[in-house]
């Protein structure tokens, strides 16, 4: 027994292992070694691809008393399912206790493997060598014996460190039984993850080289006809002062920096443009020009989109993945390249209303319940406040129902009476009287709100129901995170249990987007795989809402030869398809 922490855990086996890989984004791994370590007795095993390729199984044993340890596992998973290994294992992946262990704590910043044994004070490698060794590894064949020797030192150098680190985390923070269970299902999420990261989205090959083949003069063009209506860009850039101008004209109050600047970031075109419509083609625009690069989508020759999700990588324990190689960037209207291939379908199925589920069942608020299962629970408020009388419906008092919404969805994020009117279109005092309505009506949730902002602000921990926590020293995080946080985070874990449930039971699942899943399956059978899905997000929700209480779920199947579409991108879409068919003219 090397490790005496480690020595303890109840299983049979206990593995660290690591890959090296190389290839293009978007590509399945082309494995280049593989190095394990016995953690019963130090044992060490080294793998390169010649030898790899030929293992129908792997080289170590497998069951689920058998646990195998990695630093994002996700990375290990995807490489096994490329070598066609059968992955009957547990999973205690490093990274996602080390993001558990330190969340929120402003000390540590990065959460690669060299920050987590710099913070238990363990033996550390040189960044720079490591990077030096993972560009000889990414410039693939043909090594020398030297550089295969070295670079097998270098993926032993990882794995060796593994056994500690594991040690060293459990000395300080020893697990109870239930912490052990939740390190199990966040191994087991992170299993998934490796799934879907292996599976990816497929994407209309041909239409995505067409349109790179354009895009330039396509976006000249698209600027033109966008700008028609506000007449902000000159020489395809964005003009601050001309879109002052802009606004001025069209009387829009838009938010402003300390400097007094406009605040011109993405987060604030978002919310802008869902109060004001018409600022919608020119944020899509902006996203299009700016944040946005056709040609880093990461879709491999076989034609799927395949990138890192970067699982727990948020501070509410959500996914993080690349904005530029993720079809689910913030661009719309780039996900019409979704595409079902041939005999196949997709299906986005998505949680209705996940955050009003989450505040009232965490609440234990039965009024706000109530209001979310009526299945309209902006004009039940209006109803439950005596703002309308109680037959009333979202087309007979359309309009007190738009201005409900927007304080039930605000109150999730703590919004000020300004926001609410800024959103709702309304005078600040009206807004006031409605978050006061809202006060009044739904108090046990106000409660449970003010109690978690108090407690995150004072530095007590917050945590879900599955043990993902937050702790930040006070002030550094502003009040409303702490509104919004547990809202946000028990999200993430109905997402990572539907996620497990789905990847365990054999749906096709290619992505997790927020508060939706992505799956694919034959034509024929996708109706039937949405029941299962739903079955395993129904599921989740009520291991997380607790008994008796099921988030709804709604699902929209594609099938081929039509492709995905994002409501909010269709009008881009239909822009550029018609610019590209334009130039190709």
């Amino acid at each position: 027994m090397m490790y005496t922490e480690v020595a303890s855990l109840p299983f049979r086996k206990i593995y660290a292992i690591d890959f090296e890989y190389c290839g293009a984004d978007g590509e399945i791994p082309n494995i280049v070694c593989m190095v394990i370590q016995n953690l019963r007795s130090g044992g060490v095993s080294r793998c390169w691809r010649d030898d790899l390729s030929e293992m129908r199984t792997p080289p170590f044993e497998t069951g689920e008393d058998v646990a195998i340890v990695s630093y994002f596992a996700p990375a290990e998973v995807q490489s096994m399912l490329a070598l066609g290994w059968d992955i009957d294992v547990s999973v205690i992946d490093l990274f996602a206790e080390f993001r558990c262990q330190t969340n929120g704590d402003p000390n540590v910043g990065r959460k690669s493997l060299v920050s987590a044994l710099q913070l238990y004070g363990l033996e550390q490698f040189i960044p720079e060598e490591k990077d030096s060794m993972r560009d000889l590894i990414l410039s693939g064949d043909p090594w020398s014996e030297a550089q295969r020797s070295a670079i097998l030192d270098y993926c032993q150098q990882d794995v060796v460190a593994l056994g500690p680190l594991l040690n060293a985390m459990l000395r300080h923070a020893p697990w109870s039984e239930l912490q052990f269970n939740q390190a199990l299902l966040r191994g087991r999420y992170m299993k998934a993850v490796g799934a879907m990261q292996h599976r990816g989205i497929p994407i209309d090959l041909g239409l995505l080289d067409k349109l790179n083949a354009n895009w330039e003069d396509i976006k000249l063009n698209l600027i033109e006809n966008v700008d028609a209506q506000y007449g902000v860009y000159v020489d395809g850039r964005f003009k601050e002062a001309l879109f002052q101008s802009y606004l001025a004209r069209e009387g829009i109050p838009w938010p402003r920096l300390d400097s007094g600047r406009l605040a011109l970031d993405r987060n604030t075109f978002s919310n802008m443009s869902k109060r004001y419509p018409t600022v919608q083609p020119l944020h899509e625009l902006r996203k299009t020009l700016g944040e946005f690069k056709l040609n880093n989508l990461a879709v491999g020759r076989d034609g799927r989109n395949r990138t890192l999700l970067s699982p727990l990588a948020a501070k509410t324990g959500r996914n993080q993945p690349s904005t530029t190689k993720f079809i689910f960037g913030p661009a719309k209207w780039i996900r019409g390249l979704i595409k079902p291939t041939e005999g196949s379908a997709l299906a986005y199925c998505d949680w209705s209303s996940q955050e009003i589920a989450i505040a009232a069942a965490l609440s234990d608020d039965d009024l706000l319940w109530a209001a979310y299962e009526s299945g309209d629970p902006y004009i039940a408020f209006a109803i439950q406040a005596g703002l309308v009388p109680p037959g009333a419906t979202k087309d007979t008092h359309k309009g007190i129902r738009n201005r409900c919404k927007s304080v039930v969805l605000g109150t999730n994020y703590g919004m000020s009476a300004y926001g609410v009117a800024q959103a709702a279109k309304i005078h600040e005092l009206e807004a006031k009287a409605l978050l006061q309505k809202h006060r009044e009506t739904y108090r046990k949730f106000w409660a449970w709100a003010e109690n978690n902002k108090d407690r995150g602000l004072l530095g007590l921990k917050l945590e879900t129901c599955f043990g993902w926590p937050i702790q930040v020293t006070a002030g550094d995080v502003k009040a409303n995170t702490f509104l919004n946080w547990p809202m946000q985070a028990h999200g993430a874990e109905m997402m990572r249990i539907a996620s497990i449930l789905a990847v365990e039971r054999d749906i096709k699942l290619c992505a997790p987007i927020h508060d939706a899943l992505l799956i694919e399956a034959p034509s024929d059978q996708i109706d039937s795989e949405v029941v299962r899905l739903k079955e395993c997000m129904s599921e989740a929700s009520e291991a997380v809402l607790g008994e008796g209480k099921v988030c709804r779920v709604d699902a929209d199947i594609v099938r081929h030869p039509d492709r995905y579409m994002d409501e909010h991108g269709q009008q881009m879409w239909d822009q550029i398809m018609g610019l590209m068919d334009k130039t190709k003219g």
